[in-house]
């Protein structure tokens, strides 16, 4: 039986470890960070970098899918429409735990959206998406491979996400027939992108408003900052809105290790059941 709508076991060790973590530490920093790695795939270099952890997907545990925000501008984004393939570590000092996440990230911003695949749900078994055939040989299966990598944010993801709407009706899966679930709409997104970049400070908003990021820094650059940091630019708060977007982990596997208790746990998400199993490990 596929499970949907279900939090999965390693949701509430993280929920867990944020809350100790900024108790430990009076909420000083009152936020969390945590490293995501990222391939170039011009160098072939993994691209590491330190993020402010942003809660669920949808304001809602359930989810299991976990986001943060970047600039469109940033390699990452880049990165990230050429290979979605991530790990995430959050590392937290004070309680000396340490998650490590595996998955998938789909980008959320004026032009993408992301795609999920419900039909494993809907018609009660897994269906493979088949990769698009571009004719025989080493010159096609080139083609093939760049095309696939120019689009894979637009490739569905099959996972049990659900609309939130649809959940808030508070349905139960004997009362549902096959083919009556959906996935989420595209107004919700958009609802979704707007609550984040909502909830961003407004200092924070205005980095969205500056130069290129990595881009030469020049006379003109250097003066434009500094009225960005004045607020005197002659712009408004929303108009780095262009350049927001939002990063939704889709997490397939989990490394939870507790050096306070020497004891680790992985977690893995089955393609075929979309269940989670859990095996305690050697440390």
């Amino acid at each position: 039986m596929v499970q949907f709508n279900f939090q999965a076991p390693w949701v509430p060790i993280l929920n867990n470890c944020v809350s100790n973590e900024l108790a430990a530490t009076d909420n000083n920093p009152p936020f969390t960070t945590f490293q995501l790695a990222t391939i170039d795939s011009k160098t072939g270099y993994p691209q590491n970098r330190t993020l402010i952890y942003r809660g669920w997907l949808f304001n809602n545990k359930s989810s299991n899918v976990i986001t943060f925000t970047t600039d469109k501008r940033m390699e990452k984004y880049q990165e990230l429409l050429d290979n979605d393939k991530v790990e995430a570590v959050f590392w937290f000092s004070h309680i000396r735990k340490q998650i490590r996440f595996r998955g998938n990230v789909r980008l959320l911003d004026s032009e993408h959206q992301p795609s999920i695949d419900l039909n494993h749900i809907n018609s009660g078994e897994v269906v493979p998406i088949e990769p698009n055939s571009n004719g025989d040989g080493p010159a096609a299966a080139a083609a093939a491979a760049a095309s696939t990598l120019s689009r894979v944010q637009k490739q569905p993801l099959q996972t049990s996400l659900l609309s939130p709407s649809f959940v808030e009706k508070d349905s139960t899966q004997d009362d549902l027939t096959a083919g009556q679930y959906t996935p989420p709409t595209a107004e919700e997104w958009q609802q979704e992108l707007d609550r984040q970049w909502n909830g961003l400070s407004k200092g924070l908003k205005t980095t969205f408003r500056k130069p290129e990021p990595k881009s030469l820094l020049t006379e003109e650059k250097a003066k434009l900052i500094s009225k960005i940091q004045r607020g005197v630019d002659g712009k408004k708060e929303e108009d780095g809105y262009k350049n927001f977007a939002i990063g939704t982990l889709f997490v397939n596997y989990v490394d939870y290790y507790e050096q306070d208790k020497d004891k680790r746990f992985v977690y893995e998400l089955d393609n075929e059941s979309h269940t989670w199993t859990e095996e305690e490990v050697c440390p």
